[in-house]
């Protein structure tokens, strides 16, 4: 772990100066196989907080690289899955993981994708590619879920400045349950209606 922290810190100096592309990339790790103490979010704020005429930039800059990180994580435990079942079965952090990945399926990776830690995030892009959920809607819900969350931050930041970073450390388990009884009315509505179409024919 200390190997990984300490190489996270040297990628993370060498990309910083790199302003969009370095953005991007720290993005593709940071959701893959390293992680970036702070997340790639803190970056992204401060980064817009110096140039905020470029914020869409930096915002699709970071959801283009996380999508590039989850979908090489996706693929290799595809490509793995087997010995990575074989290893996590029964660890009760993963049965519930992929508890929520069937019952759920791509709703689970965007409601994940755009929320603030600890919410485990990895765990959730890799029991996708261990259920083989289709890339396509892995793909779309991670596109969807990710760039409102980084187009978000860029919004509060050029907006409110620095405050706004504040304001989400402080409001992540507000924005939380918002989210959690947000998905759930959304998928209550979605079960309803298609209980409803085979009583109306």
């Amino acid at each position: 772990m200390d190997f990984l922290r300490s190489l996270a810190q040297t990628i993370q100096g060498v990309l910083l100066p790199l302003g969009g592309w370095g953005l991007f990339a720290a993005a593709a790790l940071d959701s893959s196989f390293i992680s970036f103490a702070g997340g790639v979010d803190f970056w992204l704020v401060s980064q817009s907080v110096v140039l905020p005429s470029a914020m869409p930039l930096y915002a699709l800059a970071a959801t283009l690289g996380s999508l590039t990180g989850c979908s090489a994580l996706y693929f290799t435990i595809r490509k793995g899955e087997e010995a990575l079942l074989e290893r996590h079965r029964s660890t009760p952090r993963f049965a519930r993981v992929q508890r929520y990945v069937e019952k759920y399926g791509a709703w689970s990776l965007f409601v994940v994708s755009f929320l603030p830690p600890p919410t485990p995030f990895k765990l959730f892009v890799a029991t996708s590619g261990l259920l083989k959920l289709p890339y396509r809607k892995f793909l779309v819900a991670l596109a969807v879920g990710r760039g409102i969350r980084y187009f978000g931050e860029g919004f509060l930041t050029v907006r409110y400045g620095q405050q706004a970073w504040e304001w989400m450390i402080r409001s992540g388990p507000v924005l939380f349950a918002i989210v959690l009884t947000t998905a759930a009315v959304v998928f209550l509505t979605k079960k309803l209606r298609s209980k409803a179409r085979p009583a109306e024919s």
